[in-house]
């Protein structure tokens, strides 16, 4: 699959897996590991990018805890088409129905997108709506 055809991609989930050091605190010691090395080939050969770590270089912001283990972790994130990562206006957190995660929010501000044709149609019952007859005269 060529770069070219995935420019406006956006996957997000759980991915179970923090992509830097800066994104875990607690339990063991940050490493990286096999599958963050398969979720980082898949990001560079579809030209994508951690959003929120683009946007927040610096930030600590985690989407998963565990009070058990003392273990704090971003494993929930967007990836992005860098070719649309500059229309992102918000990436972060909120609270979610899950006690042990955050739910993640993503916001766009579409550019350059066309409009189709569209499409109009009447609502028939209208003709025999008196108020809307009145609205009218």
């Amino acid at each position: 699959m060529s770069k070219s055809s995935l420019s406006h991609v956006i996957i997000g989930g759980d991915w179970n897996v923090t992509l830097q050091a800066i994104d875990k605190r607690g339990g063991i010691q940050w490493k990286p590991t096999a599958y963050r090395y398969q979720i980082t080939a898949m990001m560079e050969e579809l030209d994508l990018i951690d959003v929120f770590r683009k946007k927040y270089p610096d930030k600590k912001n985690f989407t998963y805890e565990s009070v058990e283990r003392k273990l704090k972790s971003r494993i929930d994130f967007f990836l992005v088409a860098k070719s649309i990562a500059s229309q992102v206006v918000e990436v972060g957190t909120k609270t979610s129905i899950a006690p042990d995660h955050k739910a993640v929010k993503l916001r766009f501000k579409l550019i350059n997108s066309k409009r189709g044709p569209g499409l109009w149609k009447f609502t028939n019952s209208l003709l025999k709506d008196e108020s809307y007859w009145n609205d009218w005269n």
